[in-house]
């Protein structure tokens, strides 16, 4: 079922009704493994539904303390820090949720499955993430 880089239904259904403040929230990326292709449900709601689905978490952002909508309306942030990311199976995509003292219940936003460099297999590193703004290309766009 998969798809391009998409947002889910209640993220969706959140934004026009002001209930999703992109700018106020606790935002978290989460690096994932799994076949991308069968990931993206678009009425899943938390994480912990793309774990029972068998996909595995690969790591979880640090804060992402600057977000912005450009005139535009492209949702943009600072640069996106995973921590120490290890080697394992490939990153196969991401999500972007509002982060909760737990992983499971985290509400997902955003599916990410189109970047360029995807799938790659993590170094072991810090795994930094950011779309390129010179090209006025955001998270997602309103």
């Amino acid at each position: 079922m998969g798809t391009l880089n998409n947002i889910y239904n209640a993220a969706r259904h959140r934004l026009p009704l002001a209930l999703l403040n992109w700018t106020t929230i606790d935002l978290m990326l989460t690096a994932w493994s799994g076949d991308a292709k069968t990931a993206f449900f678009p009425a899943d709601l938390y994480i912990g539904t793309l774990v029972s689905h068998g996909l595995v978490e690969r790591g979880s952002s640090l804060p992402i303390t600057s977000k912005t909508v450009a005139a535009d309306g492209t949702a943009q942030t600072n640069q996106v820090v995973i921590p120490k990311v290890a080697i394992g199976a490939p990153i196969t995509f991401f999500t972007m949720s509002e982060r909760k003292p737990t992983h499971s219940p985290c509400e997902l936003i955003l599916f990410i499955d189109q970047s360029m460099g995807l799938p790659f297999i993590a170094n072991g590193l810090d795994l930094v993430v950011q779309p390129d703004w010179l090209s006025k290309r955001g998270w997602w766009k309103a």
